[in-house]
């Protein structure tokens, strides 16, 4: 009986643990360049600046959640205003490496 309960503990925090992956990724580049194209509701972020950045720009294919100084704020602010953006925070979807969310 002690087995059993002790095999089914350690399956349980052995699921737990493969549960907790990541969902995105976020990545840090001094500055950025943003391209939006309102027809599709899609655009391009550049990024310069990034050692950790695989890529030269990044993709959404929908308006990005924008989160300015702990504040979400529309997106067509960020558009007048990302220029100002030192050393944002993208937050990209592990599978398709979109931006998903952009912090500064």
């Amino acid at each position: 009986m002690k087995l059993m309960i002790c095999l089914f503990t350690c399956l349980y925090f052995s699921a737990s643990a493969n549960a907790a992956t990541a969902l995105d990724i976020a990545l840090e580049p001094q500055s950025i360049k943003v391209e939006y194209m309102d027809s599709s509701n899609s655009g391009i972020i550049y990024v310069k600046g990034c050692d950790q950045c695989a890529k030269p720009f990044y993709n959404f294919k929908q308006k990005p959640k924008i989160i300015k100084q702990g504040k979400e704020i529309s997106f067509e602010s960020f558009m007048e205003d990302y220029w100002n953006a030192r050393f944002p925070t993208l937050f990209l979807n592990i599978k398709s490496q979109a931006v998903m969310r952009v912090v500064y």
